[in-house]
């Protein structure tokens, strides 16, 4: 399972294979566009590696918002961490009763 502290060595490797650029471009302040050439296409795909390989889901409006590459990995991070975070035991809802056996008599 990926921890987020994986995050920065896994993507940087997935990103520099899927954008082709070197690994020493995918710097945190590198614009996804200006710096890196990635056009809406580029993107697509890229997000679906970037899913597959984390077992995340982007936010459908991600490219809307994310502009540099530490964007992109503070996100990834975020999306990793939710992922791995123990699920709360679901909470009895208000006025609910607790299920008990039923008295024998």
């Amino acid at each position: 399972m990926t921890t987020p502290e994986d995050v920065p060595d896994r993507l940087r490797a997935l990103s520099a294979e899927q954008l082709h650029v070197g690994a020493a471009e995918l710097v945190p302040d590198a614009l996804l566009g200006d710096d890196l050439g990635v056009d809406s296409l580029a993107a697509i795909e890229w997000g679906m590696a970037v899913e597959d390989a984390f077992g995340i889901t982007l936010p459908d409006d991600a490219w809307g918002y994310v502009r540099s590459y530490g964007m992109v990995e503070d996100l990834v991070r975020r999306l990793v961490r939710r992922a791995g975070a123990p699920q709360a035991p679901p909470q009895p809802r208000a006025g609910a009763q607790a299920a008990t056996p039923a008295a024998q008599g």
